[in-house]
């Protein structure tokens, strides 16, 4: 058994600072919803994907070597299915589901349905541990739901029963289950791994499995059409809301637990439309403002729900 400690994994950091950590990262993860917006309009999503993680792989491949050495190449056998299911659903699911939702759905409005985030890791954490949750956590998780389901609907309750639904919100919510399996599969593969390790193996895995649908969509023209302005945003996409968020989000579950880390995805849409309305001039429709609200509400039933507990 390799002892990562050993290889500059040291001693967890101060719970002050894992906060941190997270604000940032959520900082970062909303204004990839911005920049995707405006990639998904000049680049084919699985090409802008695949950029964004072949940096970020390079990135975090470059960091585990600084600091694990070799360590990092030495990953026991039955670990490596785990590290397949993190990249497909992580990285490649919602990279393919991010960008192809962008092109067809407002940023802002994207990101509201994201909030569903937070209750999702909840519910399926209590299902596959099999124990009852508590009713407070219950009426968050369905306020919560009601939110998501108040943005995709647009205030068109019978085109939402109907199924005459927005490809591209269904393609984001989409993105929620694919993170929610992401989240709740990483913890017990950091038992082991350090999160550094497991982020970069994650996102190797994914870019691997997006390469050759990149090839077949015309990767090479793509390349050669990108301008200053798109290289910027693949930068930020890959190097810090991948490579350095995803590090951080991998290292607070492991010292905070995925239920903590997951109640601050709820800041992820609160940075999005502010971002979104800065950079995009996006308006917010008052379906959107209500479910958001919804959303927070029910995040915020849950969180005092764990508290008391």
């Amino acid at each position: 058994m390799v002892n990562y400690e050993k290889s500059g994994h040291g001693a967890p950091a101060p719970r002050r600072w894992v906060y941190a950590m997270l604000v940032g990262c959520m900082l970062l993860w909303g204004g990839t919803w911005p920049v995707g917006r405006f990639l998904a309009g000049s680049m084919i999503p699985v090409n802008a994907a695949l950029i964004r993680f072949v940096l970020a792989s390079v990135v975090l491949s470059l960091m585990c070597l600084a600091v694990y050495g070799k360590s990092m190449f030495r990953i026991r056998r039955d670990l490596w299915l785990s590290l397949i299911l993190l990249g497909t659903s992580g990285v490649f699911g919602y990279s393919l589901l991010f960008f192809k939702g962008l092109q067809s759905t407002d940023a802002g409005r994207a990101a509201l349905i994201i909030g569903c985030t937070p209750v999702c890791i909840a519910a399926l954490s209590a299902v596959l541990e099999r124990r009852c949750l508590a009713w407070p956590v219950m009426v968050g998780i369905v306020l919560s739901l009601l939110g998501g389901m108040v943005v995709i609907a647009k205030g068109n309750w019978r085109g939402l029963l109907s199924g005459q639904l927005s490809s591209g919100d269904v393609m984001i919510f989409g993105c929620v289950l694919l993170w929610t399996v992401y989240t709740l599969l990483a913890r017990p593969v950091m038992k082991t791994i350090p999160p550094l390790i497991t982020v970069a193996w994650s996102c190797i895995v994914g870019t691997v499995l997006l390469l050759p649908f990149a090839l077949a969509n015309g990767l090479g023209q793509d390349i050669v059409g990108v301008g200053n302005s798109e290289w910027l945003a693949l930068v930020y996409l890959g190097v810090l809301a991948t490579a350095l968020a995803y590090y951080w989000y991998y290292l607070a579950i492991r010292q905070v637990g995925t239920a903590v880390t997951g109640i601050f995805i709820n800041l992820v849409p609160l940075f999005a439309v502010l971002l979104s309305g800065v950079f995009l001039k996006e308006r917010l429709h008052w379906s959107s403002a209500l479910g958001g609200v919804l959303v927070i509400a029910g995040v915020f039933v849950t969180v005092l729900a764990g508290n008391r507990k």
